[in-house]
């Protein structure tokens, strides 16, 4: 392979009331061309300000690029004027940005944006057709409309998707992804994955990928990099990396990985936080969270050492400087942790009877009704206290609506929702503000549900003070603790959401839903913005507190290694109705309903003997809720779908009195 790019001493400063931060201080890494690097690391750690400083889009005026060289094909590119730049953005390096939201221009059409990077390189005509092509390679159904919609007129999985379709669009030469995939259900991110892996063997494209997903990095990536505190602290092959990663920073991200091994037990985490960046550094940066630090680590900064296909920044690894009694890295051996889940009770604390939510379609002057959209159409559910009740399913199914039904954020069309013995469907708004305290929700997405400019302390008050708990000074100390639990500073709550990164305004979210102390939680994908590290922490504490305090969860997510670790059920959702449910040991050992075995089987996996084989997904798109399909809703992407299934929609089969699903294949099943 010849190499495409070389980084080289990358230094990336900005500049803040209270310091210098150096969030990117002294980088190496090369690329490859038709390779992809994935760079792992905890938020906060330089991933994002990396990749921005090789396409020079630091923010300005703090931030600035004070040192180093990014060579793309032995051209400089640090040498290069903003219109010469220019030429390079999107026609050689393509950039997939984190967050879509603020990234698309809210006032461009898709297809406009899209376009904009084919200009100078197709016609007119020919543009709109490729991208027309381009959104339906990325899986947004029905292409030609989404041409002409706008950002806000999509979903969070959409835009993301027509970001991807933006940046491959003139098929460059490196495509940087920073989190691709964090938005997307597990058969979207498959789609994705495939796309990518495809057109790198098309093009050779080299690729850059910015993830905290382990799975991704496993199907993905050939060589890995792991960034900590603005430094590169170890680059190996994939295979060597998942079989023997070096650095004890490495290690332990790999044990913080949730899976059903370690259910019943706590994740390990890593204690504290990344560093202040605005400090001097006499030692190891990692030294006062590595559980095998030893006095040089915290008085001589590690040099990088270069070993056989590998390299790491460790004093482990240093002869003039390692122990004897540390003379090699200790083995990678995540702890199986085993526990019993509590048992549901008789009586549950949520339970909900054939929920509907209908939108109407209004068309013509007098905006008459012309039909539905079903989003949500005849789920029924239970939760017990103390349970965990994961919903899952791809985007657009109908999931976040359930949790916003049930909590009467939207009024149901039809169905009873009973909270603790009460029935909430057509409760007064009176006696359901009472209700508030008990039944709270951590949204999806962090950037917009935390309001801008509020400071963290007065949004995590606000619930306390609308429900009268507490004094001043009471709330004040309890808004400390919460900061504390959820991996922040007490100083945090001086600060507005902007100045967190995503990962950090999770928390605050998750906090902010703590605040009243409530008894059932409905969680919308509240780790997927979280690298791992994190992610443990906050599975960690969702779970020391339903065991402490005996929570409800009603956990909305499209990671199933979450799901393996802290869900008791699970229940499957495809187009507005559950078609499978059971005790998560069932569920995942035997899936019945050929979607349920689609949704596992696009699952990236960490073990490497697996981690290279083709994804098997559900072909096409989910059809519209505003017009479903005839007979059982998933049999356009069914392989295994009969001439019944396009008539009548499945009756429920049992398989035990826990496990069941809706599926023409089990059309007795045992118990019915």
């Amino acid at each position: 392979m010849t190499t495409l790019l070389s980084v080289e001493q990358l230094m990336t400063w900005f500049d803040t009331p209270e310091g210098q931060v150096r969030a990117v201080d002294g980088v190496d890494f090369q690329i490859q061309r038709g390779e992809t690097l994935a760079l792992l690391g905890e938020s906060g750690c330089g991933k994002s300000i990396s990749a921005l400083s090789l396409v020079n889009l630091v923010p300005a005026p703090a931030g600035r690029i004070v040192a180093g060289r990014v060579v793309l094909e032995g051209r400089d590119l640090r040498g290069l004027s903003e219109y010469a730049f220019r030429r390079v953005r999107g026609k050689r390096i393509g950039m997939i940005f984190q967050e879509p939201q603020s990234a698309l221009n809210p006032v461009l059409t898709i297809g406009e944006q899209v376009g904009e990077a084919l200009s100078g390189v197709r016609s007119a005509p020919s543009a709109r057709q490729r991208v027309i092509e381009l959104l339906k390679s990325v899986g947004i159904a029905d292409p030609e409309k989404r041409y002409g919609e706008y950002p806000h007129q999509l979903s969070g999985g959409m835009k993301q998707r027509a970001m991807i379709a933006m940046a491959i669009a003139a098929e460059p030469e490196l495509l940087i992804a920073d989190e691709p995939t964090t938005a997307l259900d597990v058969t979207i991110q498959a789609q994705i994955l495939g796309l990518l892996r495809n057109l790198q063997q098309r093009t050779h494209m080299a690729m850059l990928l910015i993830t905290h997903d382990l799975g991704v990095v496993a199907q993905m990536a050939d060589r890995v990099a792991v960034m900590y505190a603005g430094q590169i602290v170890e680059v190996s092959p994939r295979k060597e990396f998942f079989t023997e990663p070096h650095h004890p920073y490495s290690r332990k991200l790999f044990r913080s990985v949730p899976g059903h091994g370690k259910r019943g037990g706590a994740l390990e985490v890593i204690a504290g936080s990344v560093p202040d960046l605005r400090k001097e550094f006499s030692g190891c940066r990692f030294a006062p969270r590595c559980t095998q630090a030893w006095e040089a680590c915290y008085a001589k900064v590690p040099r990088w050492i270069a070993l056989d296909g590998h390299g790491v920044r460790c004093h482990l690894f240093d002869d003039a400087e390692r122990r004897d009694t540390q003379a090699s890295p200790a083995a990678v051996a995540p702890a199986v942790l085993v526990g019993g889940a509590p048992q549901l009770g008789e009586e549950p604390l949520l339970l909900v009877r054939d929920l509907k939510v209908h939108f109407p379609i209004t068309r013509g002057v007098l905006q008459r009704v012309a039909g539905y959209v079903r989003a949500v159409d005849g789920v029924s559910l239970a939760i017990g206290a103390g349970r965990t009740l994961a919903l899952v399913g791809e985007s657009g199914c109908g999931k976040t609506t359930v949790g916003k039904g049930i909590l009467q954020l939207i009024r149901p069309s039809a169905g009873s929702v009973i909270y603790d013995g009460q029935e909430l469907t057509g409760i007064s708004s009176s006696k359901m503000r009472a209700l508030r305290r008990q039944c709270q929700v951590v949204f999806q997405d962090p950037y917009s549900s935390l309001n801008p400019r509020m400071q963290v302390g007065a949004i995590l008050e606000e619930g306390m003070r609308a429900q009268h708990l507490g004094t001043r000074d009471e709330r004040e100390a309890h808004i400390v603790k919460l900061l504390l639990r959820v991996g922040l500073p007490p100083d945090a709550r001086q600060r507005y959401p902007h100045e967190f990164s995503g990962g950090q305004r999770q928390r605050i979210s998750i906090a902010r839903a703590l605040a009243v102390d409530p008894r059932l939680i409905v969680c919308d994908e509240p780790t997927s913005a979280l690298d791992v590290s994190v992610q443990a922490q906050i599975l960690n504490l969702l779970k020391e507190l339903q065991d402490s305090l005996a929570l409800s969860y009603l956990f909305i997510t499209h990671n199933i290694s979450v799901v393996e670790y802290l869900a008791h059920e699970v229940a499957v959702m495809y187009l507005g109705r559950i078609i499978e449910r059971g005790a998560v040991e069932e569920v995942f050992a035997a899936p019945r309903h050929p979607y349920t075995q689609a949704l596992l089987a696009a699952v990236p996996r960490l073990d490497s003997e697996r981690s290279r084989e083709v994804i098997r997904m559900a072909q096409g798109d989910m059809p519209s809720p505003s017009n479903p399909p005839s007979g059982c809703h998933f049999h356009p992407r069914c392989s295994q779908a009969m001439p019944e299934c396009r008539v009548r929609y499945p009756e429920v089969a049992n398989f035990s009195d826990t496990h069941s699903a809706a599926c023409h294949l089990y059309p007795k099943g045992p118990g019915n």
